[in-house]
C-alpha cells in the first residue's frame, strides 16, 4: 500500500470512529503579546501653520522610547505560530480546528517554539539597559523624554507573553448546529488550500514577473504539504479523498529527477490552477472532475500535419483549464529568456 493510500485509509478509519467534529477534532488557540516600546505624551500640542493647537479632539504625540528594530521578534513569532497552526489544522474564528490524532505532535512543536521565544526574550531583557542607553545616545535631542517615559526593566519584561489554550472540545450548544459548523469548517479548509495553491503558483511559476516554462523538484514539497493537511482533516468532507487522489496521481506522473517541463509541466500547471480556484477545487471534491490527464501526443517527422476538421463541439475546450496568467510552454528551438498579534484575545492558558 502506497503512503498516500495508507493515509487515506487512516483518514477513513478516523472518520468511521469519529462521526463529527466534536470527537474527531478540537479547538486550539494562542496568544502572543509584547511591548510596543512607545508611550503617549500627555498635554502635547500640535503646531499647524506656525500656530500651536490644543484640542480634546487631537490626541497627544507618541514617543518611541525603546528601539523598534529590537522588537521584531513579535512579528517573527507571529508568523511562525501562524504557519505551524495552519499546517496542522484549519481556522475557525480565532481558534484552529486540529485533528485530535495530531495533538501530541503539534504540542511538541509548540513547546519548541515557546522555548525559543523565552530564550530570545531573555536575551532582550538582559540587554535592556544597554539598548535604552544606546537609543538615548542616538536620539540626544529627546534623551530626557526617553528616560522619563521608558518602562522599568521588570515592567518591560512583564509585557511579553506567549500562551496556548487547553484543547477545547468541538461541541455545539445546540445539536442542530453541528452540521452547520462542519460546513463552515469545510468551507474554510477549501479557502485555505486554494489560497496556498495560489501562493505556490505565484511564487514558482514566475521569475521576475515573467512566466517560466519549467520548475524544479522542490515544487513537490508544497503539494505534499497540502495533501497531508487534507488527509489529516479527511473526516470533515468526504470529497477530500477525490482531491488527495488527484494530487498523488499528478505527483506520480512527474519525473523523479531534473526539471519538470514540457507536457508534464503543462499538466502540473493545469492541476495547480484547479486547486488555486476555490470554486473549481470544490467542484472537483464533489466528484465533478475539473482536471483529466491528457496523453502526450507523439510527433513523427514523416507524418503530414493533419488538417483540422470543422466542428462545433466545445466539449474538449470545456475540459481544458485556461488561465489568463498561466505560463505558456515555448518550444525549445524558439525559447525566449524571459500583526497577527493573538488568536484568542485575553484567553490563554499555559500547557
Amino acid at each position: 500500500m502506497s503512503l498516500s493510500n495508507e493515509a487515506i485509509a487512516n483518514g477513513k478509519e478516523l472518520a468511521e470512529q469519529n462521526t463529527s467534529l466534536k470527537t474527531g477534532a478540537c479547538l486550539l488557540g494562542w496568544q502572543l503579546r509584547s511591548p510596543c516600546g512607545e508611550s503617549t505624551l500627555p498635554n502635547a500640542k500640535i503646531e499647524l501653520d506656525g500656530a500651536q493647537i490644543s484640542s480634546n479632539q487631537i490626541k497627544g504625540s507618541k514617543i518611541q522610547w525603546f528601539p523598534r528594530n529590537k522588537l521584531k521578534l513579535t512579528t517573527k513569532y507571529n508568523n511562525r505560530l501562524t504557519r505551524t497552526f495552519n499546517s496542522y489544522g484549519v481556522k475557525y474564528g480565532d481558534f484552529t480546528v486540529v485533528p485530535t490524532a495530531r495533538l501530541d505532535e503539534l504540542k511538541t512543536e509548540l513547546d519548541s517554539i515557546k522555548r525559543d521565544w523565552e530564550d530570545e526574550v531573555s536575551c532582550l531583557i538582559n540587554d535592556y539597559d544597554v539598548s535604552v542607553n544606546q537609543h538615548m545616545n542616538e536620539n540626544a535631542e529627546i534623551a530626557a523624554l526617553i528616560q522619563k517615559y521608558a518602562l522599568s526593566c521588570n515592567e518591560f519584561e512583564a509585557k511579553f507573553k506567549l500562551s496556548f489554550t487547553k484543547p477545547l472540545a468541538m461541541k455545539a450548544l445546540f445539536e442542530e448546529d453541528e452540521d452547520l459548523i462542519n460546513d463552515d469548517v469545510a468551507d474554510t479548509l477549501w479557502q485555505e488550500i486554494a489560497k496556498e495553491a495560489s501562493g505556490v503558483y505565484k511564487t514558482n511559476w514566475f521569475k521576475d514577473k515573467t512566466p517560466v516554462n519549467r520548475v524544479s523538484q522542490k515544487v513537490r514539497s508544497p503539494f505534499r504539504r497540502m495533501m497531508n493537511k487534507l488527509v489529516d482533516l479527511s473526516f470533515i468532507d468526504n470529497g477530500i479523498e477525490n482531491v488527495v487522489d488527484t494530487i498523488q496521481e499528478v505527483l506520480n506522473n512527474l519525473p523523479n529527477s531534473g526539471y519538470i517541463e514540457g507536457h508534464q509541466f503543462t499538466e502540473l500547471t493545469n492541476w495547480l490552477l484547479v486547486m488555486a480556484n476555490e470554486d473549481t477545487l470544490k467542484l472537483h471534491a464533489q466528484g465533478k472532475p475539473q482536471f483529466t490527464f491528457q496523453p502526450e501526443q507523439e510527433v513523427h517527422l514523416d507524418d503530414e500535419p493533419a488538417k483540422p476538421t470543422p466542428t462545433n463541439d466545445t466539449s474538449n475546450v470545456e475540459q481544458q483549464l485556461i488561465h489568463k496568467d498561466a505560463p505558456q510552454v515555448v518550444p525549445e528551438n524558439n525559447e525566449e529568456k524571459v500583526e497577527r498579534t493573538s488568536s484568542v484575545n485575553d484567553f490563554g492558558f499555559d500547557w
